[in-house]
C-alpha cells in the first residue's frame, strides 16, 4: 500500500513541474481584490443582432481561381450560400466543400454562427476519398 501511495505522490509532482507557472508572465488584476478571499464572475456574451444584415461574401473557386461575389443575410445558412453559387456556377454540381477561415464549414450553420464579416471570402476545396 505504501508503494502505491508512494506512485501516487510521485505521478502528482510529475504533474505539478510539467505545468511551471512563469513569474515574468505579469498578471493584470484588480486592486480592489487584493485583500479579498472570494469572488464571483459575470460572463458577457456579445450581443446578438436583432435583425438580419446584409452581407456580400465572396467564394473562390479553388480549381480555377474564379471569384463568385454574393449577396446574402447573417442569417442564412452555409447551405443557401451553396446553392446560390451553384446557380450562379452551375458547372461545378457535386459535392461542393467550403472552407472560411482555413476551417471547412457545415451545410447547417448560419453565416451569424460563424461570424462572417461583410466582404468575407469562403474557398472551394475537394476532399480525397482514401485513407
Amino acid at each position: 500500500m505504501a508503494t502505491a501511495q508512494l506512485q501516487s505522490l510521485t505521478t502528482f509532482l510529475f504533474r505539478l513541474h510539467d505545468c511551471p507557472k512563469d513569474p515574468s508572465i505579469p498578471v493584470s488584476y484588480d486592486p480592489s481584490f487584493l485583500n479579498t478571499s472570494h469572488t464571483s464572475l459575470l460572463v458577457v456574451q456579445d450581443p446578438k443582432p436583432t435583425r438580419a444584415s446584409d452581407l456580400t461574401v465572396t467564394v473562390l473557386n479553388g480549381s480555377d481561381g474564379k471569384r463568385v461575389p454574393l449577396v446574402l443575410k447573417s442569417t442564412d445558412t452555409i447551405g443557401k450560400l451553396q446553392r446560390s453559387f451553384l446557380r450562379k456556377r452551375p458547372d461545378l454540381t457535386g459535392s461542393l466543400n467550403l472552407a472560411y477561415n482555413g476551417k471547412p464549414v457545415q451545410g447547417h450553420q448560419s453565416l451569424g454562427e460563424l461570424g462572417v464579416k461583410n466582404g468575407a471570402t469562403f474557398i472551394t476545396f475537394q476532399r480525397c476519398i482514401g485513407g
